[in-house]
């Protein structure tokens, strides 16, 4: 019996090894002479860090990287196409926290399962959110806006990029949390949500702290009640966060890579390890600030705890207010 169970254990460590020999094989000859598509599952315009990535990429593997937009359904089109594709490092795809977590519950029906159906490879940006109201907005600060929206229920209105969007997600958990009534609006995209804002017909916003925010910000336009990261954003040292105002609630958007399940360990590694050596450069620190993002490396282990705690995080508030992407 003895001999039996060692040679099965023999066995297991010889496949085991045969697997590793072939793993490491095939990151050797990764990549060969073909070309390495990234795929941004959203419209051309959108692509800034996408295209930073790809050519960090292309650099460090010393093979072309072409980015390939496939826009549609919020992302969901582009991520279920690299879903189906052969796991064999040509074929990768930008995640954001909709397409590769949170559709998990606002799309019934997905062609895909976002949790299951990749290797998440790395984080590559985290970004801040802030709640923001037209400058003649009667509160001031977060606790003023919660007392004020509890004397006007439903009369006081809030913008964000659609249902479902991660703006969206954010004020409706506000509006939970602190048993408040917003009017929420939709709009398609941040230019209009501002415009609207400064012409004072619409009081507030949860949305992204990039360039169309910031300079209304700075030139008093604008007023910042609270950003919703764990920490205090640098270029606005004096607002607070959401949870120092007295509600607790965290959510940083990121960005990260993701290629089809079954990618050999090798690969995912190596591309892990050219991206990281970029994304700790003065290079990429500059140039994602361009985009109010900052460079957040990762190992494939932690990135994939942040898509799972992303899903996690979302799936009370999405099934309880039946939140469908739109």
């Amino acid at each position: 019996m003895r001999r039996i169970l060692t040679s099965i254990g023999l066995a297991l460590l010889a496949f085991t090894g045969v697997n590793a020999a072939s793993s490491a094989g095939l990151a050797a000859e990764w990549p060969k002479d073909k070309p390495v598509t990234l795929v941004h599952a959203f419209s051309a315009g959108s692509d800034y860090l996408a295209r930073l990535v790809a050519a960090a990429l292309e650099k460090g593997i010393g093979q072309t990287v072409i980015v390939e937009n496939k826009p549609g359904a919020g992302g969901a089109i582009g991520t279920g196409y690299v879903a189906r594709q052969k796991p064999d490092g040509y074929t990768l795809v930008t995640a954001y926290p909709g397409p590769a977590a949170n559709f998990t519950n606002t799309m019934p029906g997905l062609a895909y399962k976002p949790l299951q159906d990749f290797e998440h490879i790395i984080q590559f940006s985290v970004g801040d959110m802030v709640l923001v109201a037209r400058k003649d907005f009667p509160a001031n600060t977060f606790s003023e806006l919660i007392a004020y929206v509890k004397e006007h229920p439903s009369q006081v209105s809030a913008g964000n990029n659609g249902i479902g969007s991660y703006g969206h997600m954010i004020e409706t958990a506000i509006m939970d949390m602190a048993g408040i009534d917003i009017k929420l609006v939709s709009y398609k995209g941040s230019p209009p949500i501002v415009t609207d804002m400064l012409s004072a017909s619409l009081d507030l916003s949860v949305d992204y702290l990039g360039d169309a925010y910031i300079k209304h910000i700075e030139a008093g336009t604008l007023k910042p009640l609270a950003v919703i990261s764990a920490n205090r954003v640098k270029i606005l040292p004096n607002v607070p966060t959401l949870k120092e105002a007295g509600l607790d609630l965290v959510a940083v958007p990121w960005g990260g890579i993701m290629a089809p399940k079954g990618t050999p360990p090798a690969v995912v590694k190596k591309i892990n390890d050219v991206l990281t050596e970029y994304l700790k450069s003065d290079d990429a620190i500059r140039k994602f600030a361009v985009a109010g993002q900052v460079p957040a490396p990762t190992t494939p282990e932690e990135f994939h705890r942040i898509v799972v705690d992303e899903e996690a995080l979302w799936r009370n508030i999405i099934t309880k207010y039946k939140i469908r992407s739109e």
